[in-house]
């Protein structure tokens, strides 16, 4: 079985483009900003578990905006008036 060459940071960069820039990967995007604490806060009052949950959460929706070259500022403005339409 032939070894699966890993991708370089570029083949990667326009996967994550081709997944969210479509209509259906925007709306997954707003979903995880908002199910990942992106526009709340994720500390938890002495529960650092739960903390630790949401922040590794949290994480992995940055990491997703940094591929995407997108401002975590701008993705929570924009959820915050879906929130507010909602």
């Amino acid at each position: 079985m032939p070894r699966k060459r890993k991708p370089k940071p570029t083949d990667l960069h326009d996967s994550y483009r081709a997944v969210f820039t479509s209509k259906d990967g925007d709306r997954v995007l707003e979903h995880l900003c908002h199910v990942a604490y992106l526009n709340t806060p994720s500390y938890v009052s002495g529960d650092s578990h739960e903390t630790a949950h949401r922040e590794g959460m949290r994480r992995i929706v940055l990491s997703i905006l940094r591929f995407l070259e997108k401002d975590p500022r701008e993705i929570q403005s924009y959820t915050q008036e879906i929130n507010q339409d909602g």
